[in-house]
This record gives C-alpha cells, sequence and structure tokens, in this order.
C-alpha cells in the first residue's frame, strides 16, 4: 500500500489478507495498492463487511485483528521516528527480511528502504554497501538473501 502524494510504502499485506475493515482508512486518504504478484483484490462497502461481521459472530476475530494492527502501528512509529538513519535503515532491513520470498526477492533492498523512508539514497547506499562488507547481510545483486547480526549502533 502506498501514498500517492509522496510514493512513500506504507506496508505490506501478505496473502489472504485484510486491508481497512476498521474503517481507519478515509476514503480521501490518496492511497493505492501496488501488488507484488497476481492477486484477486476484492472490494466491501463498511456497512456490507459489518453486516457479516455480525452475521457471522466474528467480533472477537476483528478485535484480535485490529489490536494486531495497533500493534504494528505503533512498532512502525517507533521505527521510523528512530533518532539516526542507521537505526531507521536497520529496523527497515529487519522488516524486510520477513517479507514473503516473492517481495523480497523482486525489489532491491535500497529500492524497499527509500520507498519506506525518506533517507536518501546516497546514505542507504553507503550503509548497505558497509554492512555488506562486514559481513552482517549478504545482498546479491541488490536484493537482501540474508542478514547474520546488525549491531544496534552503526
Amino acid at each position: 500500500m502506498y501514498h500517492h502524494a509522496d510514493e512513500v510504502l506504507i506496508g505490506t499485506c501478505s496473502l489472504p489478507g485484510i486491508i481497512g475493515i476498521g474503517g481507519a482508512i478515509p476514503e480521501d486518504a490518496k492511497m493505492y495498492i501496488k501488488t507484488q504478484v497476481e492477486s484477486e483484490i476484492a472490494i466491501a462497502a463498511f456497512d456490507d463487511m459489518q453486516a457479516i461481521i455480525e452475521n457471522l459472530g466474528l467480533w472477537e476475530d476483528l478485535s484480535k485483528h485490529i489490536a494486531r494492527l495497533t500493534n504494528l502501528l505503533y512498532i512502525k512509529n517507533v521505527q521510523l521516528t528512530a533518532p539516526t538513519s542507521y537505526e531507521i535503515l536497520r529496523f527497515q532491513l529487519l522488516e524486510l527480511i520477513k517479507e514473503p520470498a516473492e517481495i523480497r526477492e523482486n525489489i532491491a533492498a535500497a529500492n524497499y528502504i527509500q520507498l519506506k523512508t525518506q533517507l536518501s539514497r546516497s546514505t542507504i547506499m553507503k550503509v548497505l554497501a558497509q554492512l555488506k562488507q562486514g559481513g552482517y547481510v549478504k545482498i546479491d545483486n541488490g536484493i537482501l538473501k540474508e542478514i547474520s547480526h546488525l549491531p544496534l549502533r552503526y
């Protein structure tokens, strides 16, 4: 999911997945979805989803889903407001390595980080090169293959 105004990657969704079920994404949010693999996307009205949740007794499942999303939003906020560029980059590398292979294998680590942060390309490339040289990460043709150990400080 991207924010249209500045082309920032907001996050990824593993399949199957649900986006916007809590009604937290306003219609004028200027967000769009870009798939990395062939996907089927369905759109349902909020009222229709509430009726399905009510009829199938899914309120407990919905509350767990929203609690998980709230936790993820908190974590993303902490990661993106880290005090140094390295810490922001480190968090993004750790997030990228957790992505499914079909996503991770189709995006260069530098591009992934740049899409999700406001870090300069030169800063990203410099740090990635040094992490690779130090044996902390394995990157082949720009693709993150492995993280050995990322130091807390740079």
